[in-house]
């Protein structure tokens, strides 16, 4: 049974029915949010499809089947959403035709497909057929004694990686850069052939968790907790290689070109969501939800029975899921303006999701390729934008067991 969130206004339920057309998108919606651009809904989709452990990353075919990534099952589903047939791709192992834990899908050069194995720390080219092909570690030595980390964020139409934060190490003695997905302010382009490395974009620093240590009994601990609704800038790479990020000091799109040019749309005008009561229990539940923890924990000291590590002791690693009290957190007064990567549909538009109210409909901003903001897309709550086909939008929702289920709809037009 779908769990989908019930509307509550009888007028706007009537608005709503009223302006749907036959392909379930309302048309410009009379109320237009602020900022004057037209809103539209995505309403009953296509199609629905499941169920899955998680949707990971999703690949059309040119059939417009999809090729699923699913990461907590573990396995690679090809699913015809129309005739609701599934056929699982490969199969489970270490193998050269194997896969342990598929974590991402990617359009790759020649009609193939990028396939993120996260289980065996691999990247596996999948030909149009699926057929398995070259693989590479994610991890890599490089000839002047680094390491180079392959954790692709974006993939753009000629085969290069885009990736969020430094992607080499220095190993041995000296400094040593941080690793893709931390508090660094790079948007970095790997080109396969030869592991080099361009920075094409730069975000603004993320405000990191807090650490606080204390010793006791000899040993010491040093926690790590997260902080709630911190903002960042988002980010997404197009086919052509352009990098798009929305910055989230004013909320506006730079759109950087191939050739290094940027364009810089006008700041986007939205009312800010206060973090009441509702807002904070979300955060918290997810968290236990996410498998991250609230808190990261670290255990040294002269406690410990081994001989190795930090002052004579092994140091052990735990990793808490953090107080389920809100009170024990320090709260914005309002929401950051957006959430998530930034997704390229298929007409060449930028899609990022807007905060709203625990409980509201989801709203996506769309950008066009000159950085403005051409309309705004509502979803029912809890439903998220995973991709896009010729003409079509894909979106995920989970039920109340937390089984993964896909759904299509009709791209709108802006």
């Amino acid at each position: 049974m779908r769990n989908r969130t019930r509307w509550t206004d009888a007028l706007t339920l009537l608005a709503a029915l009223t302006a749907i057309g036959p392909s379930g998108c309302a048309p410009d919606d009379a109320d237009a949010p602020a900022g004057g651009v037209p809103r539209h809904v995505l309403d009953e989709p296509e199609v629905v499809s499941g169920e899955f452990g998680s949707v990971n990353g999703i690949r059309v075919t040119p059939d417009g089947s999809l090729l699923v990534a699913d990461r907590i099952s573990g396995e690679l589903v090809l699913a015809d959403l129309d005739a609701g047939t599934r056929t699982v791709v490969g199969s489970r192992g270490e193998g050269p035709q194997e896969y342990e834990a598929p974590s991402g899908l990617w359009p790759f050069p020649g009609d193939s497909t990028l396939l993120v194995d996260g289980g065996n720390n691999r990247l596996t080219v999948l030909g149009p057929d699926f057929s398995f092909g070259r693989t590479r570690p994610r991890m890599e030595m490089l000839p002047e004694g680094g390491v180079t980390l392959l954790t692709p964020r974006g993939v753009d139409e000629a085969g290069r990686i885009y990736t969020g934060g430094a992607v080499t190490m220095s190993i041995g003695a000296g400094t040593r850069s941080s690793e893709p997905g931390s508090d660094s302010s790079d948007v970095v382009r790997v080109e396969l052939s030869d592991l080099s490395t361009t920075t094409v974009a730069r975000l603004a620093p993320r405000v990191r968790p807090s650490l606080e240590s204390r010793t006791s009994a000899g040993n010491m601990m040093l926690s790590m907790q997260q902080t709630p609704y911190t903002p960042s800038d988002s980010w997404g790479v197009a086919p052509d290689g352009s990098v798009v990020v929305a910055r989230e000091s004013d909320y506006h799109l730079d759109w950087t070109a191939p050739d290094g040019s940027v364009r810089s749309g006008a700041p986007v005008v939205y009312d800010h969501v206060p973090v009441g009561q509702a807002e904070k229990e979300a955060w918290v539940a997810g968290q236990g939800r996410s498998g991250i923890g609230g808190t990261f924990s670290v255990v040294s000291g002269g406690g410990g029975s081994s001989s190795s590590g930090i002052s004579g002791s092994r140091p052990s690693f735990t990793i808490d899921p953090g107080s389920d009290d809100v009170d024990d957190y320090e709260w914005p007064e309002v929401l950051p303006a957006f959430t998530g990567r930034i997704l390229i549909d298929s007409e060449g538009r930028a899609w990022l999701r807007r905060h709203q109210a625990v409980g509201e409909p989801w709203l996506y901003d769309i950008f066009t390729p000159d950085a403005e903001r051409a309309g705004t897309v509502e979803i029912a709550n809890g439903h998220s934008v995973i991709g896009f086909g010729n003409g079509v939008v894909y979106a995920t929702f989970k039920d109340e067991v937390d089984l993964v289920y896909l759904e299509r709809y009709r791209l709108p037009g802006m």
